[in-house]
């Protein structure tokens, strides 16, 4: 028998026959090449000695082997010398008889080659087959994944809260850096192991496992819960747990992500702000308490629906009453003037009259147990507390002190206006004697013409009578000048009466007009026809009459160059106001002391006590009106006042 090479499939393969006429094993061998050419993997057959004998079409197409590769051994054959260990991986198949499998990397592509024995008829390993599947696109899927868990587990590590994911039963399957450091454990420590036992037990909590059974069962809501527990190496901590499902496409199971967020640091600063803000509080009562102390003011609650009253100590002070007696509205009355009522009455009967909730004012008298006087200002205000109930909070303050400081600052001011019009008599003295002198020069010529009369024969009598008359109002006229002198300069009470204001300013003008003449002073009068009656002091506004015309008087003594002119205005203001201004013809006022004038000793006369247009401006206000002054346009400045007109325009109108 002999043997020959017979060149097959375009020269891919060699066969080795028995004899070159074999027609039927050249035909079986054709058609198993024709099976192998149709498979899309790469085959390639070699001998024990990996000397290549056969491949497929796919191996050319693939792989790129060509004809002249077919007796050359692996090592040859470049895109085969490049799998590692080749030649060795199919000797010990060869010899083993059992398949192998390698992976093999040609370029950027992928192959997963398996390494099988093959026998001949006498069941002889005689070769290995090498099988090579393309398996690049399923390399690529998986290093997709495997990158992408990698880069998540990655950017799990770099969150600072622990993470761990749990299983459908609640063990543990994985968790992030944060999580195994601050536990001081591994994931092999971990791995599996409940939940419930992990911190020594710390989060077996009822609450935190029903959460989660709940979540797990398909909830969404969980409610983070704290949990406190030692940590190995960080101490006591407490912990907030908090939860949120996890599903995955593809798989029915359920898991879920818990984050541990350690609250100790915030949990010890709330503790210590709570330390601070108690003594912050108690450090503000006492600074309550001493502010209290120091302006004498006092401070109650009174819970309108509960008649529930509290009282802070000074006020128990005020009263003179022991510090934390029970408060009631028979206790206080008994401290509270006959003729006032206690501020708490006060808030009843404003309540009452307006359905409650409004702020209000009050001022009243506490008799002591030693018959002394204590005045009271009390504010009230209104507000609802949580089930809207009303309450006030009041601060009541002694004002004792200050009452008696405006009393004899009252007084003092009273007894400065009587030293201004004892001064404004002395200017006056001239003009008061020629007031006088012309009633008394006619009462003397009358009784000398009334005696003519009478000693006549036959007596005149009817003369005489009407002489008598004409002596009678002269000697009325007198006393009229004098009874406005001793109102004017007396120190009488002041009274409040309907006046009118143009009548009030004509009996001033007829006190000076003696002087204004002879300081030649033209006198000019436009009193208003339609004036309103005003109610006030007629003595308090005729001394303001007075200073303003003795200041414009003074005011144009050194004038020659021009007539020296008054003015004296009366009118009605808008807004129910009257008005009266006095406008001179003087050297004028300096605009840089014009804010000066009405200061108490402020005088720009060298003979001047500064206290006229001070005890002025004290009486107009007084009077609810404003005292003020301006320059004029030309030379001298102009003097006036204005007060409400109609009854309710003066409250109080001495010298405050």
């Amino acid at each position: 028998m002999t043997t020959e090479r017979v060149m097959l499939n375009d020269g891919w393969t060699c066969f080795q026959g028995a004899n070159a006429d074999d027609a039927a094993a050249y035909t079986a061998t054709a058609d198993l090449i024709s099976i192998l050419n149709t498979v899309d993997a790469p085959i390639v057959v070699a001998r024990r000695d990996s000397v290549i004998v056969f491949f497929n079409k796919a191996a050319a197409d693939v792989l790129g082997l060509s004809p002249s590769d077919i007796g050359r051994p692996f090592c040859d054959v470049s895109v085969l010398a490049g799998l590692p260990r080749l030649e060795e991986r199919c000797s010990q198949v060869a010899a083993s008889g059992v398949d192998s499998r390698a992976d093999f990397r040609e370029r950027d592509r992928w192959f997963v080659v398996r390494i099988s024995p093959y026998t001949n008829g006498d069941r002889q390993v005689t070769g290995t087959v090498l099988t090579f599947t393309n398996v690049t696109a399923f390399r690529g899927s998986i290093d997709q994944a495997i990158y992408e868990r990698e880069c998540t587990k990655a950017i799990l590590n770099t969150v600072g809260d622990p993470l761990v994911v749990l299983s459908a039963d609640q063990r543990i399957q994985s968790g992030n850096r944060a999580f195994y450091s601050m536990f001081g454990v591994s994931r092999d420590e971990t791995q599996g192991v409940p939940l419930y036992d992990l911190g020594g037990g710390a989060f077996e909590l009822a609450l935190l496992r029903t959460q989660l059974e709940e979540m797990l069962a398909g909830s969404h809501a969980f409610q983070p819960v704290e949990a406190d527990l030692v940590l190995p190496g960080k101490g006591p901590r407490t912990l907030v747990l908090d939860a949120r499902p996890l599903s995955f496409p593809g798989h029915s199971e359920r898991r879920v992500l818990v984050t541990f967020q350690d609250i100790t640091a915030r949990k010890q600063a709330e503790a210590a702000k709570d330390l601070r803000s108690e003594a912050e509080l108690r450090r503000s009562e006492a600074f309550l308490a001493e502010g209290q102390r120091l302006s004498v003011t006092g401070s109650f609650c009174w819970k309108v629906a509960t008649d529930e009253i509290t009282w802070s100590e000074q006020l128990y002070r005020i009263y003179e009453f022991e510090i934390g007696v029970p408060v009631t509205l028979e206790r206080i009355r008994t401290r509270v003037h006959p003729g006032d009522l206690s501020v708490l009455e006060k808030m009843k009967m404003v309540g009452q009259a307006r359905g409650g909730g409004h702020d209000f004012e009050w001022q009243y008298r506490l008799i002591m147990p030693d018959h002394s006087i204590k005045y009271l200002h009390a504010v009230a205000h209104a507000i609802r507390d949580r089930d809207g109930q009303l309450e006030y909070i009041a601060a009541v303050q002694d004002v004792t002190a200050r009452r008696m400081s405006e009393e004899a600052l009252a007084e003092a001011r009273s007894e400065l206006a009587k030293v201004a019009r004892v001064t404004s008599l002395g200017v006056l003295t001239a003009s008061i004697a020629h007031e006088v002198n012309q009633p008394l020069s006619g009462i003397i010529t009358n009784a000398s013409t009334c005696l003519r009369m009478l000693d006549a024969d036959p007596p005149n009598v009817d003369g005489a009578r009407e002489t008598a008359r004409r002596t009678i109002r002269d000697g009325n006229r007198a006393s009229d000048v004098i009874t406005r002198l001793r109102a004017l300069f007396s120190k009488k009470e002041f009274t409040f009466e309907l006046l009118d204001l143009n009548e009030v300013t004509r009996e001033v003008i007829a006190l000076s007009l003696s002087d204004l003449q002879r300081n030649r002073v033209a006198l000019q009068l436009e009193l208003a026809e339609d004036l309103p009656t005003i109610i006030g002091d007629r003595i308090q506004l005729q001394q303001v009459i007075l200073n303003l015309l003795r200041n414009a008087s003074d005011a144009m003594v050194d004038v020659h160059d021009r007539p020296r002119q008054l003015l004296v205005r009366t009118e009605r203001e808008d807004g129910d106001r009257v008005r009266v201004s006095v406008r001179d013809a003087g050297v004028g006022v300096d605009p840089r002391s014009m804010n000066k004038l009405f200061d108490a000793f402020y005088t720009t006369k060298s003979d001047g006590m500064g206290i006229g247009l001070s005890v002025s401006r004290s009486i107009i206000e007084g009077h609810q009106g404003r005292l003020w002054a301006e320059s004029n346009d030309g030379p001298g400045a102009t003097f006036s006042f204005s007060i409400p007109s109609g009854p309710e325009s003066v409250t109080n109108a001495a010298p405050r």
